[in-house]
């Protein structure tokens, strides 16, 4: 790794876990597409509401097998035939600190009740309105995919495995390409990473 993608690597991590919002741009051969990520801890109902805004509006909690399973949260269908193998679990809100489950604060609310491992199986709705996907144990040394890179930033990063993300889109409704995405991260003072360079 050249010293220039070291220095943005480690920008990133610090970053992160100074609660901050970071993107992470897939391989061009795989997706081609750059995902807003933030940890649990850090996540505002600001951060919500703007990944919310400039992406598809799906916003995903990134996580480990043990948490879901505590939570009472299984895999959203017995056979995937995701292109890309993503690991998507029951959609779900956290009842007791939502209304409907789809603001930016009640999405917030619902991101953070992942990092308390004394919320119930019932403390979560099924379905809902945030995404749970399960990362591999290995990280990115497994499956070079953006649920992977959430949970090494975490990981890396020194907080506990519970990330928000959201595929970033433009204006046009289509998916943010990196040159585009260049331009996005300076405009709004976000660092941006590409993906294969978390586990270089």
């Amino acid at each position: 790794m050249d010293p220039q993608d070291r220095a943005n690597v480690e920008g990133a991590i610090k970053a992160f876990r100074e609660g901050k919002m970071v993107m992470v741009m897939d391989r061009l051969d795989r997706e081609n597409e750059c995902d807003f990520m933030i940890s649990a801890r850090g996540c505002t109902k600001q951060d919500m509401a703007f990944m919310i805004r400039y992406s598809t509006g799906i916003v995903c909690v990134v996580t480990d097998k043990k948490r879901l399973d505590t939570f009472g949260l299984h895999v959203a269908t017995p056979n995937n035939t995701d292109s890309n193998g993503t690991n998507f679990h029951v959609a779900t809100d956290h009842i007791p600190t939502t209304t409907t489950g789809v603001s930016a604060q009640d999405r917030v609310n619902t991101l953070k009740a992942f990092m308390d491992l004394n919320n119930r199986a019932e403390d979560f709705s099924k379905p809902g309105h945030m995404f749970p996907l399960c990362a591999r144990p290995g990280g990115l040394t497994e499956r070079d995919g953006h649920t992977e890179s959430a949970y090494d930033l975490c990981r890396l990063a020194g907080v506990e495995t519970v990330a928000g993300i959201a595929e970033m889109m433009d204006d046009e409704g289509e998916m943010m390409r990196l040159e585009d995405c260049k331009a996005f991260a300076r405009d709004h003072q976000i660092p941006l990473v590409i993906l294969v360079l978390l586990y270089s």
